[in-house]
């Protein structure tokens, strides 16, 4: 991949798109014309275009532990634990796990070089609790799944979220793509500092706008699951500035909230159960055994997992290698600000004659930042999200090979996750297919699968972006052969195709530029 400096470059990128009202119903669409020069570069700096409704590129510079602003710490150890020459290691580590737990400190469970067989799941449920080994490579620590098919970690706490006052209506006609503030009927019990959730719910009349009311049958004949007016996507934002009726949150939206389609509020909340500051670092873990198990072949390869992050926020997985898992790492939709580094899900455990494909790395939280990873295996998805999936989340940097004659693919997967950047990636070539599309009738109904995200310097095999009726899909500086929208789908804004932009990573120059 060519690399770039960052100063003194500039390279306008241009699209090709139906400015105006984005396809709304009611609205006149313009022919083709002139985009935006969405992102421009130089002298060392990004400046963004906007459309006629101030639509724009998010920033996607505050996601993973502490926003970016801080790296993962190592806690100081407080227990230590060492192999055994046989049998199942779960109670031996839980043991010292809720040690480190009860004594109110920061602290870590320290993991000497070894095997440890884990027929059970190990469970970090506690605020400052981190699980360690001595490595990732050949003589570090090693986990060994055992047993019937299970997760071997799990990072989360207990409860769910709680409204702390009265739903306020957001007034502003629109909010576009990428606004950090926007009006509300009555900001009087909204303050600096409280956690909010900015709440679009997807209603009937959007739903008949995008579509998703007449998603067309299946291949064979059988109808597909319609939407149906629901929560839709859920904000966790902390508020930064409150002036009159104008509040202010530290993360900007990923999607336009607008009063023609959705009644959007803003709500305070607590989350007393949600831990924070826990991780795992330095060990790998093999999930072979998980093959024997009868179920495997028989959709049981989904419950094959490494590490699931959910209830927690500021927390992290650093320099863990997942050996033959089917779905090695997971982000819980009560997942907030989680950072997953220098991570491998290698050899994907996955069966090459089934039609229904694991994901190596899952994303239903938000705020997440998955970074310098590696995917190998086949007949499988590398990166996706699930429904509903508010952004902002990243994947940056990784790669992604097929090692096998069937699919390997990325992308959001269903029901409008909004707001992901897919940032300098590699797929190996000619199999690697990375997308933001409509899928239509796939799965029970999966739609309009991603909305608002971004493609930066990918080089895939091939890729496919489509511009969702309200909602923009960007390729920028995207290598590989570009696919064409489907019938009556339009193309996604689409930039210096065939050719990678300055910055290298739009993350990396956000995230600089923003510090």
């Amino acid at each position: 991949m060519k690399r770039f400096s960052r100063a003194g470059l500039m390279l306008p990128v241009t699209a090709i798109a139906f400015i105006g009202c984005l396809g709304l119903s009611g609205c006149s669409v313009h022919a083709a014309s002139a985009a935006p020069n969405w992102i421009t570069f130089a002298n060392g700096r990004l400046a963004y275009g906007t459309d006629a409704q101030g639509n724009r590129v998010p920033d996607f510079s505050r996601v993973g532990y502490r926003n970016g602003d801080a790296p993962p710490p190592e806690l100081p150890v407080a227990a230590t634990v060492g192999p055994q020459s046989s049998g199942d290691d779960t109670a031996r580590i839980q043991q010292a796990i809720n040690q480190v737990a009860n004594s109110g400190r920061p602290g870590a469970v320290q993991l000497t070089a070894g095997d440890y067989r884990l027929e059970g799941t190990l469970q970090i449920s506690t605020s400052n609790v981190e699980l360690r080994g001595a490595g990732s490579g050949a003589n570090g620590t090693k986990l060994v799944a055992a047993g019937k098919l299970h997760t071997l970690v799990t990072i989360a706490g207990t409860g769910s979220r709680a409204s702390t006052g009265s739903a306020v209506p957001v007034t502003s006609s629109y909010v576009p793509i990428g606004a950090d503030q926007l009006d509300v009927s009555d900001a009087s019990t909204l303050h600096v500092g409280d956690h909010v959730i900015v709440q679009r719910p997807q209603e009937q009349a959007w739903i008949h706008a995008i579509g998703m009311d007449k998603i067309p049958p299946r291949p064979d004949g059988t109808p597909s699951k319609q939407w149906t007016p629901n929560a839709g996507l859920q904000f966790d934002r902390t508020i930064t500035a409150v002036n009159g009726k104008t509040v202010r949150f530290d993360v900007p939206l990923t999607n336009a909230l607008e009063s023609q389609y959705t009644h959007a509020t803003v709500t305070r909340y607590s989350y007393p159960g949600r831990i924070s500051g826990s991780g795992l670092s330095h060990l790998s873990a093999d999930g072979a055994e998980f093959e024997r198990d009868p179920a495997w072949h028989h959709d049981g390869f989904f419950k094959s997992q490494l590490v699931s992050v959910d209830t927690a926020q500021d927390s992290w997985v650093d320099d863990v290698v997942a050996d033959h898992f089917g779905s090695a790492f997971g982000i819980g939709q009560n997942a907030l600000r989680v950072s997953l580094l220098r991570t491998s899900s290698l050899d994907e455990s996955v069966p090459q004659d089934i039609h229904d494909q694991p994901a190596a790395y899952t994303i239903s939280g938000q705020e997440t930042l998955v970074r310098q990873c590696t995917v190998t295996g086949s007949n499988l998805h590398a990166w996706v999200t699930q429904a509903r999936v508010p952004g902002p989340n990243v994947v940056s940097r990784c790669t992604a090979t097929n090692t096998g004659s069937r699919i390997l693919d990325a992308g959001p997967h269903q029901r409008w996750a909004s707001g992901t950047l897919y940032d300098d990636l590699t797929m190996s070539p000619p199999s690697g297919h990375l997308q933001l599309s409509d899928r239509q009738w796939m799965g029970s109904g999966q739609g309009w699968a991603g909305a608002n995200s971004v493609l930066w310097n990918c080089g895939v095999g091939s890729y496919l972006v489509e511009n969702p009726p309200t909602a923009h899909n960007w390729a920028l500086g995207c290598t590989g052969t570009r696919s064409k929208p489907q019938p009556g789908h339009r193309s996604g804004e689409i930039g210096s195709a065939g050719k990678h932009l300055p910055p290298e990573s739009l993350y990396d120059e956000q995230l600089a530029e923003r510090r």
